[in-house]
């Protein structure tokens, strides 16, 4: 059975951790292909019980699932070791199950330090984890592997080469070379914890689909944080886009049986950037308080707007969306009426899918229909005919717009908390 992407197709923070939770019980295996530890996934493991996961799939929650970081991931090696550390104290077993690329980038101190130094974080919205930094390292082709930091000498002779090259305009020498003796004195005890985790995905992942077996690619931010189809710069340095799933753990192309598009029925987004449906009134901080909009990773208070349907248009295109997760239907229970965008107006031109270029973005105006709200309470909804009148127009509108069927609506954070339309589509995926 080939594998399943599952993709954001907003700016992130769509409910993709809740969705492969659902999904990953079913599975053998839940892979990452992009990203690093500057997204969250939330998952709700019981009343109460909340874990957030910043680099580990989602999957390992169940003993039975292995775990992949793709090459396509940058890691902080520190903040890994933290991540698992934090598992094994609730008692989930990691090593064993764990296996991350050797092609993947590391995270190193001094990307961190080059990223506060330069001050483009705060600008562009970012997490200030390095990301940037290190994938800008990637493609310069003077990064850092893991299949390398776990060689000290050829890992010593990268570190001097590019710390003093990064540094040298925002530091003194001393500072530089306490950096430098830091990431040393650091590597003996990181490798002793990386080297039985560090296998080969690629290989790992190839052998689990010739035999059939059941695999989750789950991607960090969303679709317009992609490097190349986001608002531009106001994005993440990786693609998220489904097209890279395979790429980023290496598999061929031919591996994808289907992508999950999972969609928040309003839009957020955190940091800088052009967005259009924002809401400026006291609505806003109603809806973030309903539906706990901060960042998993910082806290921050994400930003709120109406749902934008020609940004979902674009996105399921782009990512060749072949059904829709749709969540928190739950925040927007009696808030009405409910704003829905259907396109831009900018220049004479009415726009039905997201343009590319932020200049048309930041001056265009969106076009709303407006629809009746909902009451419904939905703590005991586990069908769509449960569902009020107004909240059924609600989702057919968002439905029919797009162009793309939904395989399931999110009614809570609970994987409890769905309504499954699809359940062909889905097949073994959802008990």
């Amino acid at each position: 059975m080939p594998a399943l992407v599952a993709v954001g197709l907003q700016w992130g923070d769509e409910g993709k951790g809740r969705i492969v939770h659902t999904f990953a019980r079913q599975a053998h295996a839940v892979a990452r292909y992009q990203g690093g530890n500057n997204a969250g996934h939330t998952l709700v493991l019981g009343e109460g019980d909340i874990l957030a996961l910043h680099l580990i799939p989602s999957g390992i929650v169940y003993p039975k699932v292995e775990c992949f970081i793709g090459n396509g991931v940058v890691v902080d090696p520190k903040a890994l070791r933290e991540e698992v550390t934090v598992l094994e104290k609730r008692g989930i077993k990691v090593r064993g199950r764990l296996w991350i690329s050797p092609l993947c980038h590391a995270i190193l101190p001094y990307h961190l330090v080059f990223e506060k130094y330069l001050g483009e974080g705060s600008r562009l919205g970012t997490t200030q984890r390095g990301i940037g930094p290190a994938y800008a390292d990637k493609i310069a082709r003077v990064g850092l592997r893991l299949g390398d930091y776990l060689d000290a000498e050829r890992m010593r002779e990268i570190v001097r080469q590019n710390i003093r090259v990064k540094l040298a305009p925002f530091a003194r020498p001393a500072e530089i070379r306490s950096l430098e003796n830091q990431i040393f004195s650091e590597h003996q005890e990181i490798v002793a914890f990386l080297k039985p985790l560090v296998r080969d995905v690629s290989l790992g992942l190839y052998h689990l689909l010739q035999k059939g077996k059941k695999i989750i690619l789950e991607s960090a931010q969303g679709t317009f944080l992609d490097v190349d189809f986001g608002t531009y710069p106001y994005v993440t340095s990786s693609n998220p886009i489904a097209s890279f799933a395979p790429c980023g753990v290496g598999l061929g192309p031919k591996s994808v049986d289907a992508v999950l598009g999972v969609a928040k029925l309003f839009t957020t987004r955190v940091g800088e950037g052009p967005f259009p449906t924002e809401i400026k009134t006291e609505l806003a901080g109603q809806i973030r308080e309903t539906g706990q909009e901060y960042g998993a990773t910082t806290g921050r208070p994400r930003r709120i707007g109406y749902l934008d349907l020609p940004m979902l248009k674009k996105a399921c295109r782009i990512n060749g969306v072949d059904r829709l997760a749709l969540t928190k239907l739950d925040t927007l229970t009696g808030f009405t009426p409910l704003k829905i965008c259907v396109g831009y107006r900018w220049q004479g031109k009415v726009f039905k899918e997201m343009p590319d270029g932020n200049g048309i973005l930041e001056k265009a105006h969106p076009v709303y229909r407006e629809m009746p709200g909902f009451h419904d309470d939905l703590a005991s909804v586990s069908r769509y005919n449960q569902l009020s009148r107004p909240a059924k127009r609600f989702l057919d509108a968002v439905i029919e717009f797009i162009g793309v069927d939904a395989a399931m609506i999110s009614l809570g954070r609970s994987p409890k908390n769905q309504i499954i339309l699809d359940r062909k589509f889905l097949k073994s995926w959802v008990t």
